[in-house]
């Protein structure tokens, strides 16, 4: 009698022992899945330049991108209540417009570099979702300008 009582505990230990380690296997995919798709959308993601998306402008027409350049100087339009702001930006060499409908950040300005990410269509201007701003460098020297 006392073996049944035996092989009785020595079940049910070994279906808790299963059922940890399930729960565990689960825990552990949900966590590498968060983490995963968490570094997917990440500001150190790469992007590409005004110049590149104009090169690649076929495949990717309709897709959402994300794309680095400098505010040119002039572009900023800024509507009324309501309105989206329309700028540009320019890697040097090429310009993209960009029209964006959000609230911009607080060191947005002509010639910052900036990310946008949003729909492109050919032709047309990216219509943005998202607009990241680089901050400036603290060991940047502050123009001088000249007095007379």
């Amino acid at each position: 009698m006392s073996s049944a009582v035996v092989t009785r505990t020595s079940a049910r230990g070994l279906r808790v022992d299963v059922r940890l380690f399930g729960i565990a296997v689960v825990i552990a995919a949900a966590v590498g899945y968060l983490m995963y798709t968490g570094l997917q959308g990440t500001a150190a993601s790469y992007f590409v330049t005004v110049s590149e998306l104009q090169a690649k402008a076929a495949s990717v027409d309709g897709r959402r991108v994300r794309v680095g350049g400098d505010v040119v100087a002039g572009s900023i339009v800024r509507g009324g209540p309501g309105e989206p702001i329309r700028f540009r930006i320019s890697d040097g060499t090429n310009e993209l417009e960009v029209v964006y409908a959000g609230v911009l950040p607080d060191i947005f300005a002509e010639g910052r570099h900036v990310i946008v990410e949003g729909l492109y269509r050919t032709g047309q201007p990216i219509q943005a979702d998202s607009v990241l701003t680089q901050c400036p460098s603290r060991f940047e020297s502050v123009p001088t300008t000249a007095t007379s």
